[in-house]
């Protein structure tokens, strides 16, 4: 070994190493003062202690920030997962990127607006567990939010067992086309009920429970309400309110819509029109229409066949009150009218 100190040792190669032995053993050899030489190599020494400390610093420095950052990153993403968790996706995705802050900005909106609550679900709760409560509405919230989401509506508040949900809010919206996915949003929440009422019954529910949904397109105000210290991003305006009032005057497990809404769908769903409403605050009396289904999924041509010369063969229907859907029952009613309709002539 050329030292006795590791680090100079390893400061060199093999072959430095050896090198510098040779000359130091020839200056011996030659009766040199290697002294100097010494003096030399000790400050060597000490300047490579110092850049060892110096790069042990640095690299446990730099360890210590990578640690740092990640626990930092894990924070943020877990505050990112709790703030999708409360905000509606369309709003989460505009707050992220930058698209959106806390200030008191409003805009008009053509929008239309949903709302939906589950009939018989504030009797149940009197009559099942916390728990059971909570699983089986938290499922409901969930299959609701997952299809409202996929349809491209914002979610805007649940309140209890009542869902709110609005279309429109972008700058490039299309009325007609969000006014035609708020209706098929609603046309599937209502077949996804099935599924959910069957696993409710795995948790010993066995109460038949159904929603009963309105829509309605109008004009409204959009945008953060709110204090310095709560915000919500929201809908107002009369046309909120007729929403609302829809909802609550649809049969249980039916969709009923304004006619501003069926104005803007009628070529793609089939509709029953059920008169008209007065709405508090809004002058004008508010035509219903309760939806049947798409017209590219009615079963007119299997149910009802017209014939030549106003003839018709219509298959056997069967109507339970107890099992048939609203929707099926405007279905039915749409069939037997138009039955009518024929034998009058």
């Amino acid at each position: 070994m050329l030292s006795d100190d590791p680090l100079l040792d390893g400061a060199l190669s093999e072959v430095e190493r050896a090198r510098l032995s040779a000359l130091l053993d020839g200056l011996r050899d030659q009766g040199a003062d290697t002294g100097e030489l010494a003096g030399l190599v000790e400050r060597l020494l000490e300047t490579l202690t110092d850049v060892e400390l110096l790069y042990t610093s640095v690299l446990e420095h730099s360890t210590g920030m990578e640690n740092e950052l990640s626990a930092q990153n894990e924070r943020i993403t877990g505050l990112m997962d709790n703030m999708r968790r409360y905000l509606s996706h369309q709003l989460f995705q505009l707050i992220v990127g930058g698209q959106v802050d806390a200030s008191t900005r409003h805009r008009r909106r053509r929008l239309t607006i949903f709302f939906s609550d589950l009939v018989g679900f504030t009797a149940l709760t009197d009559s099942v567990e916390a728990e059971v409560l909570a699983e089986m509405l938290n499922s409901y919230l969930d299959r609701m939010a997952a299809i409202a989401i996929r349809w491209g509506g914002t979610i805007d508040k649940f309140i209890g067992d009542a869902v709110m949900v609005f279309f429109g809010d972008s700058d490039d919206a299309d009325p007609a086309d969000e006014a035609l996915r708020c209706v098929r949003m609603a046309l599937e929440m209502q077949t996804s009920m099935e599924d959910l009422q069957e696993g409710w019954r795995r948790l010993g529910i066995v109460q038949p429970l159904r929603t009963r949904m309105g829509i309605n397109t109008g004009h409204c105000t959009v945008g953060n309400f709110g204090s310095e210290h709560r915000m919500d991003y929201t809908v107002v305006g009369g046309q909120v309110n007729v929403a609302s009032r829809l909802e609550g005057l649809a049969p249980p497990g039916g969709v009923l819509i304004s006619g501003a809404t069926h104005a803007l769908v009628r070529d793609a769903v089939e509709c029953v029109q059920r008169g008209t409403v007065q709405v508090k605050g809004v002058h004008q009396p508010i035509e219903t229409w309760e939806v049947v289904g798409l017209l590219s999924e009615q079963p007119t041509s299997g149910a009802l066949a017209e014939l030549e010369q106003g003839g018709f063969a219509l298959e056997s229907l069967r109507f339970d009150p107890e099992q048939t859907t609203a929707i099926q029952r405007a279905e039915l009613e749409r069939l037997l009218k138009r039955a009518l309709s024929l034998l009058e002539r």
